[in-house]
């Protein structure tokens, strides 16, 4: 099923209702699709996720990363962060 933004907030509860039924809705901003609503499915499919080899996650923050820059003193942010994408 597709919805508009404005249908959406009108009605959420029925389509939230529609969507623990099973059915998958889809969310558009002017005529263009921007969001999924889907059902949440059962445990299971984090017991899948977590057989996936390679993909662990022990419950901390990821290592290995390295801190972030400092922003020099007296430079303007919009011209600190354009140069940095430049």
């Amino acid at each position: 099923m597709e919805t508009s933004i404005r249908a959406l907030k009108a009605g959420l509860s029925a389509l939230i209702r529609r969507v623990e039924a099973g059915e998958t809705v889809t969310v558009s901003v002017r005529n263009r699709r921007v969001a999924r609503i889907v059902p949440m499915g059962n445990a299971n499919d984090l017991t899948a996720l977590a057989d996936i080899r390679g993909l662990a996650w022990k419950g901390g923050k990821p290592a290995g990363l390295v801190r972030g820059e400092r922003m020099p003193r007296g430079v303007d942010l919009s011209k600190w962060v354009a140069g940095d994408r430049r």
